[in-house]
């Protein structure tokens, strides 16, 4: 019996596109803070020392020893950052601030009117304060040898803090017409309420636009971070604070109100300036419970705000932070800080460092050092660094 042969097929071939591979998932990388209470109690008190015997000219090196200590201490990815800044250039921004600062004093001895008059004149001067500063703090602050760096300009500071300027004047102003009265006459505040309300209304969205400015311009070498558009979320955390920290304004005034009481107030009229002391001292302590409360809450919600809604290409950025956390820990440290009459102050701000940078997560979707190319210049000037230091403004990251 003769085999059949198998039929061949003359069907052409039909090739099939591979299927695509899934996308890499993002790298969760943790920050850590290696630092030490004791390690940081050793630069603390050679820096305070030599601050006060130096009468505060050591201040400009003391900054930069605290702030490579805690830059050296904090890693991402196995890689700690670093701080370049110079405490010669620190020294002569101070200087200059301080020449501004005197000025302000000094029309503030001649006359309430210079004084306002200076006051808005450094309303004016703050956004180009705030700008050097970023400028000088980013481009003096790398890691894995590349630079951060702030793109920005002084036209564009004043474009996007032109209101803050514009209601900080007209308050100024407010105050001045107050001055400007004739012998006898009884000075009107309602042009200062208005200002101060309208001040208040706004500081929200004002420090909205703060941190999408500050954020916003922030670079990584080529990657540029972006803070996502967050007004009513910026609303939404001072109205929680402000009704978080009513109870507590509410006790302050009961206690202010038994201690008038008791020290006899509405009885006899010299009680009252027996009990002011006293009342001076509860409002203060009571002060202090309130912004332990109410500023750890504040901060929390503040840090998640902002961090969960920046972005820099690939790279986002969580954060695990909770009130209750922050609170636990601003509070015991505040209290041993207090016990310890300040000596415990090293431990504390580690404490508090260390709980605010590993509650942060950084997730890109490529390593980092495909993401990032490129370098920036470093910022010499660091008059605006020294302003926001001696004035109180550094508003950090």
């Amino acid at each position: 019996m003769s085999e059949l042969a198998a039929p061949v097929s003359t069907a052409p071939t039909v090739a099939f596109p591979a299927a695509p591979a899934p996308p890499p998932l993002p790298q969760r990388l943790p920050v850590r803070f290696t630092g030490s209470g004791g390690e940081y109690f050793r630069i603390w008190i050679v820096n305070l020392l030599l601050t006060l015997v130096t009468l505060g000219i050591w201040s400009a090196w003391a900054k930069v020893r605290k702030t490579r200590y805690f830059w050296s201490s904090t890693q991402l990815a196995g890689a700690a950052f670093r701080y370049h800044g110079n405490p010669g250039a620190i020294l002569r921004g101070r200087l200059l601030a301080g020449a501004f600062f005197v000025a302000y004093s000094v029309a503030g001895r001649i006359s309430v009117t210079a004084g306002v008059v200076a006051g808005a004149v450094l309303m004016l001067l703050g956004p180009w304060f705030f700008y050097s500063s970023m400028r000088f703090k980013l481009a003096n602050t790398s890691w894995r040898g590349l630079r951060f760096g702030f793109d920005s300009t002084a036209g564009r500071a004043y474009a996007v803090l032109a209101p803050a300027v514009v209601l900080g004047v007209v308050f100024f102003g407010s105050l001045a017409s107050m001055q400007r009265i004739a012998p006898g006459e009884t000075p009107n505040p309602v042009p200062v309420l208005l200002a101060e309300l309208a001040l208040f209304a706004c500081w929200p969205w004002l420090h909205a636009r703060l941190k999408a400015y500050q954020h916003g311009r922030a670079r990584y070498g080529n990657l540029a971070f972006e803070l996502e558009p967050s007004t009513g979320a910026f609303y939404g955390v001072y109205g929680k604070t402000f009704l978080f920290a009513l109870p507590f304004f509410l006790l302050q005034g009961i206690a202010t109100f038994v201690v008038f009481v008791v020290m006899g107030g509405f009885k006899d009229p010299g009680a009252i300036t027996r009990a002011l002391v006293p009342i001076m001292v509860v409002s203060y302590a009571m002060f202090l419970v309130t912004y332990a409360f109410a500023g750890a809450f504040f901060t929390a919600r503040m840090q998640r705000l902002v961090w969960t809604r920046t972005h820099a290409g690939p790279v986002r950025f969580s954060t695990s932070v909770t009130a209750r956390g922050f609170m636990r820990v601003f509070i015991v440290n505040g209290v041993l800080t207090l016990l310890t009459v300040g000596i415990y102050w090293p431990w504390a701000a580690v404490a508090i460092a260390r709980y605010r940078l590993e509650c942060m997560t950084v997730e890109a979707g490529a390593p980092l050092e495909t993401v990032a190319a490129g370098s920036l210049p470093g910022e010499r000037s660091a008059t605006g660094e020294g302003a926001v230091d001696l004035f109180g403004w550094d508003i950090g990251l």
